[in-house]
């Protein structure tokens, strides 16, 4: 990694990326793995840079401006993206409401920082010297106050802000398209579903049913919750539930035998229909 930071190369860096975005599909772990392979990234161009000269001053500048940036905007990203999983309400109508609130920081952000923005989008080069070199001496009053706490070693007084210019506008893109999915979702559920099947074991036996789907995460990755099941199950099979869900599975959970009888049932008549059709 670090020989391709020497030629100014993002190329293994993104790769290892990939690797990790195409090893995890459930979002915390793939976020956590990110900003574990970033930091561990970050710790060896610490070491690097604290020894490094750059040959020339457009060298320095291409490394602050379009290498490390980049690098510390993933890291920001997904640091982002781990916070607002986390904090994600259950509610589907709150979800909204929470990546909203957020939107409307990043626009925040964005009309503080506007002139900066606006060098970066037009490419301007004329402040590069001022903004992604280390030089001892820099006009006092433009600095961002908060290049202090950094090494100036290790930092320009804006490759972070660049860095955080670019993690919020991919943040942008990832909540809005969030959005118009819970959009599409809430439409497609409040459209009249025509099924005309009904359940008719017990309730309890499809309340165990739900859980265990919900555990194997095998809707959305794992990112659906009980309710949203819930309530898709209530609309194909005509049945009220959810005042009974978390009741119903504390009563589960005190069975003194066979706890998961419902499924235990399942698997043995399909278990019985595949013996007697290789009969």
């Amino acid at each position: 990694m670090i020989a391709s930071i020497k030629n100014n190369c993002l190329v293994d860096f993104e790769h290892e990326l990939s690797l990790i975005l195409n090893t995890y599909s459930n979002e915390v772990e793939k976020a956590k793995k990110i900003i574990i392979f970033i930091e561990d990234i970050l710790k060896q161009l610490t070491d690097w840079l604290k020894n490094h000269v750059f040959e020339t001053t457009q060298e320095e500048i291409k490394f602050f401006k379009e290498i490390k940036s980049n690098i510390v905007a993933k890291l920001i990203f997904y640091k982002e993206i781990l916070s607002l999983v986390a904090t994600l309400p259950l509610a589907r109508n709150k979800r909204v409401k929470h990546f909203e609130k957020k939107l409307y920081a990043i626009n925040q952000f964005h009309r503080k920082n506007r002139e900066f923005i606006k060098y970066i989008k037009t490419h301007s080069t004329h402040f590069d010297e001022l903004y992604f070199t280390r030089k001892k001496y820099k006009d006092l009053f433009l600095n961002d106050c908060s290049v202090i706490i950094h090494d100036a070693k290790l930092c320009t007084s804006y490759d972070y802000l660049l860095a955080e210019v670019i993690a919020f506008e991919l943040l942008a893109l990832h909540i809005e398209n969030r959005i118009d999915n819970l959009n599409e979702s809430c439409a497609i559920s409040t459209n009249k579903f025509n099924s005309n099947l009904h359940w008719t074991a017990k309730k309890v036996d499809l309340i165990e049913l739900i859980y265990a789907l919900h555990e194997a995460k095998v809707f959305d990755n794992g990112e659906a919750d009980i309710k949203e099941i819930t309530h898709v199950f209530e609309k194909a099979f005509q049945i009220e539930l959810e005042d009974k869900v978390y009741g119903s599975f504390g009563d589960i959970k005190k069975r003194k035998t066979n706890q998961t009888r419902f499924l235990s049932h399942l698997q043995k008549v399909l278990e019985t229909k595949i013996e007697n059709d290789y009969k």
